[in-house]
């Protein structure tokens, strides 16, 4: 797994210079961890922006743009892009999905992510014609994981 805060291409790694270049020029893996890296360090404003240059063509990028704005409460973009990405990647009740959202939350706590829900003023799921939330979303205790209570 990659650690971001003690690679090379980290913010005081010797490739740090490269990393961004290969940012620059739109290296889709590039692009993908450095969104993680700022949505992490700066936000998930931050982070968006940088990773919509990936968006819709790369399956993870999508994913964690849909993600990302269901924290800030953008529930019209949520529908949009997750919309997009079941056209183009995958349904979002496959287990495709599931093992991709495994992915992106082990690539998270790479880059330091917060735990303990701290967006929990602005979480929003979409709830429109066709997507809607599971039942239990906004019951959740995070502090405690309760195998199939959702």
């Amino acid at each position: 797994m990659l650690d971001f805060g003690n690679c090379k291409i980290g913010t005081c790694g010797k490739f740090r210079n490269f990393f961004l270049k290969c940012v620059n020029v739109g290296n889709i893996n590039a692009v993908y961890y450095e969104s993680l890296h700022l949505a992490m360090k700066c936000g998930l404003e931050e982070g968006i922006q940088v990773l919509e240059a990936n968006v819709p063509n790369h399956g993870i990028s999508t994913l964690a743009l849909g993600i990302f704005n269901v924290y800030l409460g953008k529930d019209i973009e949520v529908s949009e892009v997750f919309q997009e990405f079941a056209v183009k990647h995958a349904d979002l009740r496959s287990e495709k999905v599931i093992g991709m959202g495994d992915q992106l939350m082990l690539q998270l706590s790479s880059f330091h992510a917060p735990w303990l829900n701290s967006y929990g003023p602005t979480f929003k799921f979409p709830d429109d014609e066709v997507i809607q939330p599971p039942k239990c979303i906004y019951v959740h205790d995070y502090t405690v994981e309760i195998e199939g209570s959702c």
